[in-house]
């Protein structure tokens, strides 16, 4: 009785031993199959294997071709893989050809190709509209195919209106006076304006937008601020709500970064809102504390005071980036030159201490003559007549 056990075993052992190795066969060539260069994926099933590529010229098309054949003719131990059927396409889904004598039909190649295109992102829009084109073309009798043309078209058309529209607000915003700024992402705007209606002076300019270019058929979620972005204003669908938050503060941050670093009061009131959207954040914080200490070592800068009790700088403006600053003319008359240039170094010295929200500073007198310009960068400020 154990005898015939044993032999019943050893019998079973060896007839599944070929099924084995062929399963072991398919996922190396499979394996082998990826690693040629071009070779973006490769789906199989019982019926052969489809390698996409990752690109669509001939030339390299032919060259893949040839590798894999190459591969195809090549025993290696047990696994002989010349009777494989495969077949190549390249990246667009446009041209499929078998490359081993045994062919794959059309429903074979449809069935191959369905594998690839299911796994892609939904957000992979074109990709997925051109697979399911050319799987309707290998399998014209299936409806599903066709169902998602349609969808995938439709997705197309919706994106293709969203890219146009929001190109030309952005092209457009920087001639409208009202609009001082305009951060866009998919289907959030975030204005930053003049006055103090934002979201009125925001949907007027959608609106006048939309008169030129068809208006996305999505509903978008406007979040509009006053200049100084102490008012803000939205109008966003409920579907928006879990998102709004972060790309709020996405969208702000993009603001605030493109603020030149003179601009400090701007720099202030732009880390202040972004402290009332994230107010855990220590990056806001000390942002925050840093264009405040600028502010208040450029108001000590020109509040500094003659022995008399006159003010050192009489008026000051900036333009450019650069600060002009005005030196009463008290402070320069009947000094000698070595003593005025000791005074524009004593100058250049707390201008750097006190933060110099201006990267260049030039001292001028009351006749409007350049005395000399202060430069800074990171290492320090330095004084040039």
């Amino acid at each position: 009785m154990k005898v015939r056990i044993f032999l019943f075993i050893l019998f079973i052992l060896f007839s599944t031993l070929p099924a084995f190795a062929q399963e072991d066969c398919s996922d190396q060539f499979k394996t082998e199959l990826e690693h040629i260069s071009g070779v973006e994926a490769v789906t199989q099933n019982k019926s052969g294997f489809l390698a996409i590529l990752d690109n669509s010229n001939h030339k390299k098309t032919v060259t893949i071709t040839s590798k894999i054949n190459k591969l195809r003719k090549k025993r290696n131990g047990q696994c002989d893989f010349s009777g494989v059927a495969i077949a190549v396409i390249d990246n667009n889904f446009e041209s499929i050809k078998n490359v081993s004598p045994k062919t794959l039909s059309n429903k074979d190649l449809a069935g191959l190709l369905y594998n690839y295109v299911y796994k892609l992102s939904p957000v992979q829009v074109e990709e997925n509209l051109k697979g399911y084109q050319k799987l309707s073309e290998l399998d014209p009798e299936e409806k599903y195919y066709k169902s998602r043309i349609e969808h995938y078209t439709n997705r197309s058309e919706l994106l293709k209106t969203r890219a146009e529209y929001i190109a030309r607000c952005l092209k457009d915003y920087p001639k409208d006076k009202d609009i001082l700024d305009l951060k866009i992402k998919r289907d959030f705007y975030l204005f930053v304006v003049a006055g103090e209606t934002p979201l009125k002076t925001a949907e007027k300019f959608m609106d006048k937008i939309a008169e030129e270019i068809p208006r996305p058929e999505k509903k978008m979620c406007v979040i509009a601020y006053n200049a100084d972005l102490s008012n803000r204003e939205t109008s966003c669908p409920d579907e928006y709500r879990p998102m709004l938050d972060s790309t709020e503060e996405e969208l702000l941050m993009r603001h605030v970064q493109s603020l030149p670093g003179y601009k400090v009061l701007q720099n202030i009131n732009g880390y202040a809102a972004l402290k009332k959207l994230n107010p855990g954040s220590t990056l806001y914080t000390q942002k925050m504390d840093a264009y405040r200490a600028k502010e208040k070592g450029l108001q000590h800068f020109f509040n500094l005071r003659t022995v008399s009790g006159d003010k050192l700088i009489s008026t000051n403006s900036n333009r450019a980036g650069t600060l002009y600053a005005t030196i009463n003319k008290q402070a320069l008359e009947g000094k000698s030159e070595s003593a005025n240039h000791k005074l524009f170094r004593l100058l250049t010295d707390y201008y750097a201490v006190s933060g110099y929200a201006y990267k260049k500073c030039v001292l001028k007198n009351s006749g409007g003559e350049t005395l000399g310009t202060i430069t800074c960068n990171k290492s320090g400020c330095t004084f040039k007549k």
